[in-house]
């Protein structure tokens, strides 16, 4: 199960943040129009860890604990009693890794989570990538996880690392190893794969000021139809001072030229969305069912977990179904 390229000097940090998770039903946005803003994207706002992402289903956002009191309380909120912690690789471990996206932590993080039926939300950005696991599964995460990784806890005014006994690493030895006889993880869940052409792009926090009316308009005004072959889809996380937008080609053109970081695939992604009815929390190896195999042809991915469902961002080429029917 051990990735060639990230051995054990490899560092997996938990961060520490403690976020909450929540879903905004379609009809009432403008509800939490005022609150999103307040949280996002005022001048004083410097939120440590921000997600929305707008889907055909309604609004998901994962926002630090202590903010989640901006949120008016109504009936078009679900927001569960749920603590996330956030997991990510330090930058250093992808050393000259070619894969993008979640590909790079596949076999290291993902699939050993779904091992051990671990429910996990998955973040990708343009800087990183993200996996959410409930703070009640965070002792077993990381005594599965540390044959893979050195492990540190941000305590707030640092790194510290994170020692466990011998008996709990013997015990995630193991489960790797039952792990190396399976080929293929099931794909149990149907996917889709609207027509939209999809763009990974960062911005420069010191453009936020003059990029702001079209964010907004984009965050509460979106205007793509659903109509079966094409579906809303819009995406901004903030992380520490880290903007990333998940946009469609229509939404990029509004940007103008320059402002916006593109990723290298000029082309655009496409996405495979996991899922018709809601997967729920309690269910672990959603994005390994389909991560794995394309990470198996080291086809680049990104990954944006919604309260529901799950999306995978891929590259235009389209031959990437046929490697997920093969499975």
């Amino acid at each position: 199960m051990m990735n060639g390229d990230l051995g054990h000097s490899s560092e997996l940090h938990i961060l520490e943040h403690k976020l909450r998770v929540s879903n905004i039903k379609k009809d009432a946005i403008s509800l939490y129009t005022h609150a999103l803003i307040k949280i996002s994207l005022l001048p004083r706002s410097r939120p440590k860890f921000f997600s929305f992402t707008e889907t055909r289903d309604g609004y998901t956002i994962i926002v630090e604990d202590d903010l989640c009191k901006e949120l008016p309380q109504s009936e078009s909120i679900d927001m569960p009693d749920l603590i996330w912690r956030v997991l990510t690789v330090s930058a250093g471990a992808y050393g000259s890794h070619q894969l993008t996206g979640i590909s790079r932590i596949v076999k290291t993080v993902i699939s050993p989570l779904a091992d051990f039926k671990i429910s996990v939300l998955v973040i990708s950005t343009y800087q990183s990538d993200y996996v959410l696991v409930r703070e009640k599964d965070l002792e077993t995460a990381m005594m599965c996880l540390s044959e893979n990784y050195k492990i540190f806890k941000d305590s707030g005014s640092g790194l510290e690392p994170v020692t466990l006994s011998i008996k709990d690493r013997l015990v995630g030895m193991n489960q790797m190893n039952e792990r190396k006889a399976d080929e293929h993880r099931p794909i149990i869940h149907p996917f889709t794969c609207p027509m939209n052409r999809f763009h990974v792009t960062s911005l420069d926090f010191r453009m936020l000021p003059s990029l702001t009316t079209t964010i907004l308009e984009l965050m509460f005004y979106s205007e793509t139809p659903d109509d079966g072959r094409y579906e809303p889809f819009f995406h901004i996380s903030i992380v520490e001072g880290d903007i990333s937008l998940v946009l469609d080609s229509e939404a990029l053109s509004r940007f103008p030229e320059g402002s916006l970081y593109t990723n290298t695939n000029d082309e655009g992604w496409r996405m495979i969305r996991v899922g018709d009815d809601p997967l729920g929390f309690d269910e672990s190896g959603v994005a390994a069912q389909i991560a794995e195999p394309l990470a198996d042809v080291q086809m680049p991915t990104y990954y944006i977990s919604t309260y529901g469902l799950g999306h995978t961002l891929v590259c235009t080429n389209l031959w990437v179904i046929e490697v997920l029917w093969e499975t």
